[in-house]
């Protein structure tokens, strides 16, 4: 499941995912957060906290995201993903390849530098690694 966090920084989104994450997740969860975004105007400056709590992470799943992300390109400005996972970077750089706003990755360790990131902010020396 997706869960959206809530001390993200102004203009910032975050989604946590815990348990299994599938397809039907993105759709319920950050699917309408996204849209709502878009028709708004707003860049897209988002981050996923894929944790120690994320136990199966469907593949339907990431094709939703790419299928989306694809649809929306322009609208992505800034994505952060938060995670120990080494089985997710072949998957980012797909992603990254699709999407022209930039796109990193960072260690659970680096979840405070990698909200100040997804903000824009400049602070701090390490900005997670480019994908």
């Amino acid at each position: 499941m997706l869960r959206q966090i809530g001390n993200m920084p102004a203009g910032t989104l975050g989604f946590e995912a815990v348990g299994k994450f599938d397809d039907d997740d993105f759709e319920e969860t950050v699917e309408p957060v996204l849209r709502r975004e878009i028709a708004a105007g707003r860049a897209i400056r988002m981050l996923y906290l894929l944790g120690p709590d994320l136990l199966e992470y469907e593949g339907d799943a990431l094709a939703e995201q790419l299928k989306f992300a694809a649809r929306h390109a322009t609208s992505y400005e800034r994505v952060a993903v938060v995670s120990d996972q080494d089985w997710l970077r072949p998957a980012l750089r797909v992603l990254s390849a699709l999407v022209p706003g930039q796109l990193r990755a960072f260690p659970l360790a680096q979840l405070m530098q990698a909200k100040a990131w997804v903000a824009g902010e400049r602070e701090g020396t390490d900005h997670g690694q480019a994908l």
